[in-house]
């Protein structure tokens, strides 16, 4: 005969509310969140935390952050929550309207820049979804920051416990200003950048080296510079005007090109492009909601050409 454990409180619900804690920052946000007291969201996270032997939350005067038996608490009760919640759909049969929530990071300028248009327009056609949108150049645990879907860009990502599928790349160009050109002489090849004054985007402690490939020769060079920035959009503005030349994702400047603002020097060379990668912590398929999300995001960054 199996045992089934009864007990004094609903685990569900306690689960519930200790992700959504972990979603808001705080047990008064969650409580805000419900529309009950703090006091309420304490004491059922408290008798969750009795009943497992654990403490779920490490809280200090200004935040509050997983243990390790919490994160792995969460992380578990996350998936079953799913499920249960992916259940209730098939047999309440609403399997044709999404429902929940979804909370979904990007990098700051490509999210603002290409994924806001595309994200707001999947709301539109799914307003039961509510979505949680974080623009950061920062990398978020999935787990510690309550996240569904990762956006990233890289050459490649090292091994990941997480479901991974590549959606497009990040194409890029070096373009100057009319003005620029008609002070300086044109580059005819990447080993002339040294020669001019190339506009330095600062990220992390990268050294400043442009990478370009022609059949089978490689060239990395060290660009210098007098304007440097950790925003694109100021080196953007910086080449317009004419202060030198810039290596920029083709996306941020396509406008520009096409009103001769901005022209693309070095056209014969390529310049590597960043993958678009989507990040989930499980299989898309597991829900109806993540499955969407994910296969609309792949569709609309090819039609629009990142």
């Amino acid at each position: 005969m199996e045992i089934i454990k009864k007990t004094s409180f609903d685990r569900i619900y306690a689960f519930s509310l200790a992700s959504l804690v972990l979603k808001e920052g705080s047990f008064a946000g969650a409580a805000r969140r419900i529309g009950i007291a703090p006091s309420n969201v304490t004491k059922e996270i408290q008798k969750l935390e009795e009943y497992l032997g654990i403490k779920i939350f490490k809280r200090t005067t200004r935040s509050i952050s997983l243990t390790q038996e919490g994160r792995v608490a969460i992380e578990r009760s996350r998936r079953i929550l799913n499920d249960l919640g992916e259940l209730e759909e098939n047999l309440l049969g609403t399997l044709d309207v999404s429902k929940g929530s979804l909370r979904i990071t990007a990098p700051t300028t490509l999210g603002q820049s290409f994924f806001a248009d595309i994200i707001a327009d999947y709301q539109i056609s799914h307003p039961y979804i509510d979505i949680d949108l974080r623009f950061t150049d920062r990398i978020l645990d999935p787990v510690e920051q309550d996240i569904d879907i990762s956006i990233r860009t890289a050459f490649s990502l090292k091994d990941s416990s997480m479901f991974v599928r590549r959606i497009g790349q990040v194409k890029r160009v070096i373009v100057a200003s009319t003005k620029y050109l008609e002070s300086f002489k044109r580059p005819r090849n990447p080993d002339e950048l040294h020669e001019h004054n190339c506009l330095l985007y600062m990220r992390g402690d990268s050294p400043f080296i442009w990478s370009f490939e022609k059949g089978s020769i490689k060239k990395n060079i060290h660009v210098t510079g007098t304007y440097r920035s950790n925003n694109l959009l100021s080196l953007i503005r910086a080449c317009e005007k004419g202060v030198g030349i810039l290596n920029i994702p083709e996306y941020l400047v396509k406008s520009y090109i096409d009103e001769g603002k901005l022209k693309v020097i070095l056209k014969t060379w390529k310049l590597p492009a960043h993958n678009i990668f989507l990040l989930t912590s499980r299989k898309p398929s597991q829900s109806r909601r993540l499955l969407t999300m994910v296969n609309y995001l792949s569709e609309e960054t090819k039609k629009r050409e990142c």
